[in-house]
């Protein structure tokens, strides 16, 4: 199968890029000709490749709208479609792909020109952000007169949509997409063996991009409300993004600069999972929700919101994890919980651990190639 993965760049360390290069890998060693196509990629890889996986960037620079007057932006993006369509169709002739995934959100400005281009080639989406429906339905709204074309009608005309969680799953049926169905997203790393600290390191671990969905204000405002009642705990944040700023001058108010840290992505996160009592995600809405399988993997309990839709669909609340509202003083409550029970931290991190075993790569990924190979298949017999 020649498959071709249509997402703006693979520059960013997040969890989207991350689950799309470990699908590409292993597709590629199980002999898969895998092509990514990017149209907005600067500076090197996040991730590291196989050497089999392909990768070309067809420079269509949506971003660059905004640096544009209002009244010159319809007429650019005339343009920027026009010549997204001349070298997407290149790439076509010379690649010939079996299968297209396309995945949203971020991808919708040119999702109706790419079904026009793919021809008969199937187009599977792939919805990687909870309430993505919302997202692009709002875009419209506000976008207006920028919006020449309604994604969502391309969505309806793909051959499958794949959803994450069956939450997510539920609300593209109720949106008229004819063909859903469910896979989760596999975990990057499964460790083999994992060596947990006997007592407690005192420390805290958050991981995400640093951007208003991750909701890290609520974290520092949480951790805020304990920070005077455990004074042995901190708390590692690990990110980059345009709330950096705002965030530290939250920390600074509250006067917590020697016991929040911001610190850069790491290459090796599943070293500091397993250096950490536990881990925290205090999103207001997640695709999937990839750190939690991180480090649940790594043994590592989670404390997360119960947001809409994948941390209820992983943990088991009381048991393998703990899940809270979308309230700082529940938050707090939960994290406390955590902090002060030592042993049932403990025995929690190691049934978190043997339930995440259910979406190893092997376990997961061959649904992804099954779901491609029917597209592939039902596009054929309907093309006959």
């Amino acid at each position: 199968m020649k498959l071709i993965y249509f997402i703006p760049l693979l520059s960013n360390k997040g969890g989207q890029e991350r689950t799309l290069t470990d699908k590409a890998n292993y597709l590629a060693r199980r002999g898969h000709e895998v092509l990514f196509v990017t149209y907005e990629h600067e500076g090197p890889l996040a991730y590291q490749l196989h050497d089999a996986v392909r990768h070309t960037d067809i420079h269509c620079h949506y971003f660059s709208l905004y640096r544009l007057p209002l009244w010159r932006r319809p007429l650019a993006l005339l343009q920027l479609k026009r010549t997204f369509k001349e070298r997407m169709g290149r790439v076509m002739e010379e690649f010939r792909p079996d299968v297209i995934v396309v995945a949203i959100p971020n991808t919708e400005n040119f999702l109706s020109n790419l079904v026009r281009v793919a021809g008969e080639t199937p187009v599977v989406v792939e919805s990687h952000l909870a309430q993505g429906h919302s997202v692009i339905r709002r875009g419209i709204t506000e976008k207006g007169i920028y919006w020449l074309q309604n994604p969502i009608r391309a969505i309806r005309k793909s051959q499958l949509l794949i959803a994450l969680t069956q939450g997510d799953a539920t609300c593209w049926c109720r949106m008229g997409v004819p063909h859903v169905t469910v896979i989760p997203n596999p975990v990057t790393c499964y460790p083999e063996e994992v060596s947990r600290p006997t007592s407690s390191l005192h420390r805290i671990i958050c991981v995400g991009r640093l951007a208003p969905q991750k909701r890290f204000d609520r974290l520092i405002d949480a951790f805020a409300l304990l920070a005077g009642k455990y004074p042995a705990w901190h708390v590692d944040i690990f990110g980059k993004g345009e709330d950096e700023k705002k965030l530290r001058q939250q920390i600074e108010r509250h006067g917590l600069v020697e016991r929040i840290h911001i610190l850069p992505p790491v290459d090796h996160i599943y070293a500091a999972y397993g250096q950490s009592d536990f881990l925290v995600l205090s999103s207001d809405f997640e695709g999937f929700g990839l750190v939690i399988v991180e480090a649940m993997a790594c043994g590592t309990p989670v404390v997360a919101t119960n947001c809409p839709y994948g941390p209820a669909d992983i943990i088991r609340d009381g048991e393998t994890g703990v899940l809270s509202k979308l309230e700082v003083k529940d938050l707090a409550d939960k994290m406390e919980w955590m902090m002060t029970h030592d042993v049932e931290r403990l025995q929690m991190g190691q049934k978190a651990r043997q339930t995440v075993a259910r979406y190893r790569q092997e376990v997961i990924i061959p649904q992804w190639e099954q779901a491609y190979l029917q597209a592939q298949n039902s596009a054929r017999k309907r093309n006959k």
